[in-house]
């Protein structure tokens, strides 16, 4: 039996993760009492001290199943006192059902972690486990299975014990892996719960990662990039961070990143900018569905670009000061925020994650900045001695203002929510902007000639309030962006903007009841359908209203498109 794909990208080295703790959850009480229910429970102590002998030991290295039911029977079967046998009753199926108990589930959020890694950092990702078929087919049936996807997206490569016929910690299972993949033991980074099999695979070359828990893994490999390569991040200097939502990356957060910059040049250290996956309410409140100012690729987008130019700015700045070379490589890292975090104390947090995962030497916190599992008790104080215990230097940042006004990502949001696009573009230090994709919408526009593409937005990002938007509209030409040898109209390879007018709203004229974003690009006469686009708010030029013939609304129109130039 055999798993693989292959991936379109060049691999950059071989993610191999163990199964069982690694990636899916373990319960050796559920599969303890189904056992006994069933009347093996005589073969619970092999689960109870997940003990690799006998009968497991021949499942996993591709035993029979049935051999496998009948020696479970046989080992609970008994004789009480009287002389009187006792059979074991189960059957084969329930067996099975009642081993499978000992499986829980795979976090959604280690399964997005794995295709990111693989689908857009371009690692080989495989698994190395000691498992067995009972265990193994339960697995591809109802473990890999979520958002209508298969084991095949997630992972090039299986290697199991059953179908290997040895197991870990064999040096054996080390060298026929390898070679498997035909590639390095130097190329492979192994994950696995047991320090036994972590010190097999590390005397066999690969580079490995003790993790009992299963929960290191996530934090270590958040800090990968396209720059930041895993089998180099061992000898990267100390980090200096900041840590935070960072929802908009406005002015307030950019001042924050340039000052973490300066510290690293002045301190020898590496820029790093930890971020969330979802808003820490969401975890907790499953009826509180939050509007961002940037989608997570918008997020770690912009985080990366601004970092990396603070970092240039930086590096020329100390260059022509004639002080000594400061190169730095930025990383974004992008947390899961799950429970396990959520529980863990700002003491625990800073030493578990940020000094013990991340290397953190300096922690450069915003003014109002809380970290941890909230204790009304702490404040930023409270982290500065939890960072002189842990060696790790603790810094306030000043807030920021712009117009007299405190920049924050709720007071943005309260501006983009009321159109005020001119104010927004002051806190963001740039035009509000969202990307969507050209879908067929009701034609309303194209039949008073006005024709409009209709953007389909992520749900979660925020829209600027009803009305209608001066704009500006950049498409991407997907052929023209990877061909470098085509120019655009705005001499940018593959990308083309136009000045446009947009409705963000229900089309009240027409009986709407649903929000939508529809522009019209003036004297364009292209196919937009299916193509991304990203628009730019200028300003608002006015409110949605209902208009009493389409002629009226046709009239409103070239009065707005008038004002583009205004």
């Amino acid at each position: 039996m055999k798993y693989s794909h292959s991936s379109d990208k060049a691999p950059r080295g071989v993610l191999l993760f163990d199964f069982g703790t690694v990636l899916i959850g373990l319960s050796k009480e559920k599969c303890i009492a189904a056992l006994e229910k069933i009347g093996c429970g005589k073969i619970a102590y092999y689960v109870d001290e997940c003990r690799q002998e006998d009968l497991f030991h021949e499942l996993e290295i591709g035993g029979s199943i049935e051999a496998f039911c009948e020696e479970a029977r046989r080992q609970s079967s008994f004789t009480d006192e009287t002389g009187t046998e006792h059979p074991c009753p189960a059957t084969n199926e329930e067996i099975c059902r009642a081993w499978n108990e000992l499986l829980l589930t795979i976090p959604m959020e280690k399964l997005r972690m794995i295709k990111h890694l693989h689908d857009d950092l371009g690692y080989r990702t495989a698994i190395l486990s000691n498992t067995n078929y009972i265990h193994w087919e339960h697995s591809l049936k109802h473990v890999f299975t979520a958002d209508g996807l298969t084991i095949d997206d997630y992972f090039d490569d299986i290697f199991l014990s059953c179908d290997l016929q040895m197991v870990k910690p064999d040096a054996c299972i080390y060298e026929e892996t390898a070679r498997r993949l035909c590639v390095e033991p130097g190329e492979i980074f192994f994950i696995d719960d047991s320090r036994k099999n972590i010190d097999a695979a590390i005397a066999a070359g690969y580079y490995g990662l003790y993790d009992p828990k299963g929960d290191k893994w996530m934090y270590r490999l958040s800090l990968l990039d396209e720059e930041n390569d895993l089998f180099s991040l061992h000898n990267r200097k100390g980090k200096a961070a900041i840590i935070g939502n960072f929802d908009g990356i406005h002015e307030g957060h950019q001042y924050v990143m340039k000052r973490l910059v300066e510290l690293c040049a002045k301190h020898d250290l590496e820029p790093l900018v930890i971020t969330f996956d979802q808003h820490p309410r969401a975890l907790f409140d499953k009826t509180f569905v939050p509007k961002y100012l940037t989608t997570q690729e918008e997020k770690r987008q912009l985080l990366k670009e601004t970092l990396t130019a603070f970092c240039k700015e930086v590096e020329a700045a100390n260059d022509n000061a004639g002080n000594e070379p400061s190169a730095m490589t930025p990383q974004v890292c992008i947390l899961p925020f799950n429970r396990s975090l959520a529980s863990l104390s700002a003491r625990e947090f800073m030493e578990k994650v940020l000094k013990e995962e991340m290397g953190v030497e300096l922690l450069l916190l915003g003014y109002d900045n809380r970290i941890g599992k909230r204790n009304e008790e702490e404040d930023s104080e409270s982290y500065r001695e939890y960072g002189k215990d842990l060696g790790m230097h603790v810094i306030i940042a000043n807030p920021i203002d712009v117009d007299s006004m405190r920049v924050s990502s709720s007071h943005v949001r309260h501006l983009v929510a009321e159109g005020d696009m001119q104010s927004v573009s002051k806190c963001l230090g740039r035009d509000y902007s969202l990307t969507g994709i050209v879908e067929k919408g009701y034609q309303e526009g194209r039949k008073i000639g006005f024709p409009t593409a209709n953007i389909s937005v992520a749900e979660d990002k925020l829209l600027p309030g009803n009305g209608v938007y001066s704009t500006v509209i950049t498409i991407c030409d997907t052929e023209a962006a990877v061909d470098k040898t085509e120019k655009s109209t705005d001499g940018t390879n593959g990308y083309t903007s136009y000045k446009c007018i947009t409705n963000v709203g229900t089309r009240p004229t027409y009986g709407g009841n649903t929000v939508t974003v529809e522009t019209h690009i003036p004297g364009f006469k292209g196919d937009l359908y299916g193509k991304t686009v990203t628009l730019r708010f200028i300003r608002k030029i006015r409110d949605e209203k209902v208009f009493d013939s389409p002629e009226s609304l046709r009239n409103q129109i070239e009065q707005d498109i008038i004002q583009l130039n205004d």
